[in-house]
């Protein structure tokens, strides 16, 4: 399977189970994955945090980095997140905006010196945090006029490909798909594939993935640091997508090549009157998924002089416990021209899941980083490595080896392992009043798609006094990635899927207030 196709509509996703792992494959990599940690501090530094210390952040970024405290801290961080996606499908573009406030990060960092002269340990130092390590609000929607296939086609292959006689015969009473000549065949669509269609794809997701942890940092001899962290993470993430087809179904020359005994030929028979009819064909489909998991880090920093640290983590699984809904829709109205406002029949169909909840395994993650100082700043970066071709699934209600394995399978062929690379500096321009740059690459997880993605940080820090501080950084997201809104077999149809360009922006704008003491 191939996750060109990041989106899906309902008839892949559905409670028939015809291609559930489709969905589950893709939302894999979404729970899998965090975008939006860190105080705005480091927010402005490009995130880049492996080799540096002495910020909230350290809690879940390098828990070493708690060992650089020389005193107690606490802080909280608030943002406001905008989301802007432009759609391009067949010439035709579409914008969708979608914004909201969160409060991303906060926590504290407890200092315990250690009263043993100037060699040895210095202190212990014990933090704890509550971040917001990803934000699904979005709004994806793109429309065009495509005279190459119908969704039907996606259906029908399904259908081929997975033997549901259920899902055939609901679609047969619904007058959008006959058989071919032959009883093993299979099935065609009913709704003209050759002629221009209106189609229009509005994908609405919404919620979070947060953690809370507990870290504790050591210093050594001002060259050594070392820190744990155990975290708790949990998610909720909600999907209302909706697919929409106008077009015109087929005339008699056109049906009786793949089968001449068709009811849709007879004119005694009331499929006939479906014929040359204008439809409307709306495929809804609404999800909503939470889970919970822990996971833990490790993490040292080293300075081999005064002016450079190197640091390293390695961060474990996420071990998730999850809950999937979902239910969906599919259904068609008949009118007898394109003026008409009355349909003479509407039929639809509604399918929906009982609660499903398995288990789900993150990769691990390992990171270097470096950071030089000079007199009135500094530099550091960071590269990340992640195997998302590891992800796992496991089932809970009794171990089903065989649905796993098909899982492991299609997550193999889907995805790829990636390096993520962070870069920033700071630079102190008073000594109250600093400015901070930073910028994220991050590598394309899919094998098989095109998937390009980084981002751009300012930032600016204030010492307000003795103990208080205010931070500030405004972070700028870019993601280019094609979609498909269906699926079809392009060698048996003849045709190529439909693919929409997708341009998305996100904009995050956090302000950190913190208090030493």
């Amino acid at each position: 399977m191939k996750l060109k196709n990041i989106l899906f509509t309902s008839l892949f996703i559905s409670s028939l189970g015809i291609n559930v792992h489709a969905q589950t494959v893709d939302d894999a990599l979404i729970f899998s994955q965090e975008h939006n940690s860190g105080t705005a501090r480091f927010k402005g530094l490009g995130n880049a945090k492996t080799a540096l210390g002495g910020d909230i952040s350290s809690i879940t970024g390098n828990p070493a980095g708690l060992g650089f405290f020389g005193q107690s801290d606490i802080s909280i961080t608030a943002g406001y997140n905008n989301a802007r996606n432009q759609g391009s499908f067949f010439g035709s573009n579409a914008t969708r905006n979608k914004g909201r406030f969160n409060i991303d990060n906060a926590g504290a960092v407890f200092h315990f010196p250690k009263n043993e002269g100037y060699q040895g340990w210095q202190n212990f130092n014990i933090g704890i945090n509550y971040e917001n390590t990803n934000t699904f609000n979005n709004n994806v929607r793109y429309e065009g006029v495509n005279p190459n296939n119908t969704i039907v086609s996606a259906y029908t292959d399904e259908i081929q490909a997975n033997g549901s006689a259920g899902f055939a015969n609901d679609l047969r009473d619904m007058k959008l798909i006959e058989r071919f000549s032959g009883n093993n065949a299979g099935y065609f669509p009913i709704t003209n594939e050759t002629g221009d269609k209106t189609q229009i794809s509005d994908v609405l997701t919404s919620g979070f993935s947060s953690r809370s942890a507990i870290a504790f940092g050591g210093n050594y001899n001002n060259k050594f640091y070392i820190g744990g962290t155990i975290g708790v993470s949990r998610f909720r993430y909600e999907n209302s997508s909706q697919f929409s087809e106008y077009g015109w179904t087929k005339n008699a020359a056109a049906i009786s090549p793949d089968n001449p005994d068709s009811d849709f030929l007879d004119p005694s028979n009331e499929d006939n009157n479906y014929l040359v009819a204008n439809y409307e064909l709306l495929d809804d489909y609404y999800q909503v998924t939470e889970g919970a998991g822990f996971d833990f880090k490790i993490g040292a920093i080293y300075k081999p002089s005064v002016d450079w640290n190197l640091g390293a983590t390695i961060t474990s699984p996420t071990w998730y416990t999850i809950d999937d809904y979902n239910d969906s829709y599919i259904g068609v109205d008949y009118f007898d021209n394109e003026d008409a406002t009355t349909s003479f029949d509407s039929r639809n169909v509604e399918y929906q899941n009982p609660t499903y909840t398995y288990r789900q395994i993150t990769p691990w993650k390992f990171a270097l980083g470096v950071s030089k100082f000079f007199g009135r700043g500094l530099v550091t970066a960071d590269a990340e490595y992640i195997d998302y071709s590891t992800i796992k699934r496991r089932t809970i209600q009794g171990r089903n080896t065989v649905q796993e394995g098909i899982w492991d399978d299609a997550v193999k062929d889907a995805y790829q392992s990636v390096v993520n690379f962070r870069i920033g500096g700071e630079y102190l321009f008073t000594n109250a009043i600093s400015g901070r740059a930073g910028f994220n690459y991050f590598g394309n997880p899919y094998r098989d798609a095109d998937n390009t993605q980084y981002s751009g940080s300012l930032g600016l820090g204030a010492k307000l006094s003795n103990t208080l501080y205010l931070d500030l950084a405004v972070v700028h997201l870019v993601n280019d990635y094609k979609v498909r809104p269906y699926s079809i077999d392009e060698n048996f149809w003849k045709t190529p899927n439909p693919t929409a360009d997708i341009k998305h922006q996100r904009t995050t704008a956090v302000l950190t207030f913190g208090a030493k003491f």
